[in-house]
């Protein structure tokens, strides 16, 4: 996505790049200055996203104005315009009490999008932070014990596949909305929340090998994040590909849930730590 013309002027943010969003760490450094701030207009959600119409008379929607540090504002709209994809904005420049602003408004709003009924957008209610892993750990909880009827191994197969649609959103909204969904899940190999917990819910060091190519393994190592979350997304990967050896899958299956979803956990919690702002 291409940036605004005049890079000089403020932001205006009511999405992912809002303090306390999941986004704004990108921007936190090059911010001189932040504002209150409300719009005329409506939001529409398209992908779970929130997408700005323009217009008086509907309502006021709530945000923030964010003034970048001059020597910074070119790397701060690059670092929104690669974030957020084509298809859902476009640049606009308004006034908001008399001082010009860019606005990332929606393009073709009503295609795709449903009404959104709130003044204010937060991306930590989204349910696959929330009800999503409620439901992985009820799941986990209720099926601790192996049987030959296979679906104690099931159920624990759709759990761990919600879990990772829940990280897979998590990347998308924190680094990128593009579609390079394993370039990234791999960082958050990076985040220091990740490392921290993985010690804490790891002890042992094991092997998976994948399904499609018997002679790739990963190896699970509770000193190594980006080797950790390779092993945890081959079991994803693996989980269509049954093989012989139930049993063993399913203890490797429950080991992984029982890890990977307080670790995640964690590392939400420390995200949403990390979003806020104090000036």
């Amino acid at each position: 996505m291409y940036i605004p013309e005049d890079i000089s002027l403020p932001f205006f943010a009511y999405g992912l790049f809002r303090p306390g969003q999941l986004a704004f760490f990108q921007l936190r450094e090059l911010v001189s200055n932040v504002q209150p701030a409300q719009v005329p207009g409506k939001l529409l959600l398209r992908d779970g996203l929130p997408i700005l119409v323009l217009s008086q008379g509907q309502g006021r929607i709530e945000g923030a104005l964010l003034t970048f540090l001059p020597e910074k504002a070119a790397d701060a709209y690059d670092r929104i315009s690669e974030m957020e994809p084509d298809n859902h904005y476009r640049w606009k420049e308004e006034k908001i009490g008399g001082v010009s602003v860019n606005f990332l408004i929606g393009k073709s709003p009503g295609r795709g999008s449903v009404p959104f009924e709130e003044t204010e957008w937060n991306g930590w209610n989204d349910p696959l932070f929330t009800a999503a892993l409620d439901v992985v750990q009820e799941t986990l909880d209720a099926n601790q014990v192996f049987d030959w009827d296979m679906k104690p191994l099931f159920k624990l197969q759709m759990a761990y596949l919600l879990l990772w649609s829940s990280i897979e959103r998590y990347v998308s909204l924190r680094y990128h909305l593009g579609d390079k969904v394993t370039e990234k899940v791999l960082h958050i190999a990076d985040e220091p929340a990740f490392a921290r917990s993985l010690l804490l819910h790891v002890k042992d060091s094991r092997t998976i090998y994948r399904a499609d190519r018997p002679g790739k393994k990963e190896v699970l190592d509770p000193l190594s994040s980006k080797n950790a979350v390779n092993y945890y997304y081959q079991v994803r990967s693996n989980i269509i590909h049954r093989g012989k050896g139930i049993n063993r899958d399913y203890y490797l299956l429950r080991d992984s849930l029982a890890e990977l979803l307080p670790i995640f956990r964690d590392v939400l919690n420390a995200a949403e730590d990390e979003a806020k702002y104090s000036a």
